[in-house]
């Protein structure tokens, strides 16, 4: 994973340690959503702007996973336009390929 619990915290602006668990499981579920959604996406990783650019994707993920994770009574079924463009974005990158 490229980002740390510390930036997820600054990124949330969460200054407590309670919900660390919580977060370390997000954490988890956005890199596995990614590596799963996105073809070589590990190996892609190891491109510096792709690498910058799945990082924003993560922390979109996490931050829509911790603020919306009791929805009852949402009915939304995808992730708002912003991370959905990006996750695109990320799946036909054409960058130059890993060293």
């Amino acid at each position: 994973m490229a980002i740390t619990l510390d930036e997820v915290k600054t990124y949330l602006r969460i200054d407590l340690d309670i919900e660390d668990a919580f977060l370390r499981q997000c954490m988890k579920a956005a890199d596995a959503y990614l590596v799963h959604a996105v073809d070589d996406f590990e190996t892609r990783c190891k491109i510096e702007d792709f690498e910058a650019t799945a990082d924003i994707v993560r922390f979109a993920l996490i931050g829509e996973m911790y603020m919306n994770r009791d929805c009852r009574g949402d009915n939304r079924q995808s992730f708002p336009y912003h991370i959905r463009s990006m996750i695109l974005q990320l799946q036909n990158y054409t960058g130059d390929e890993p060293p």
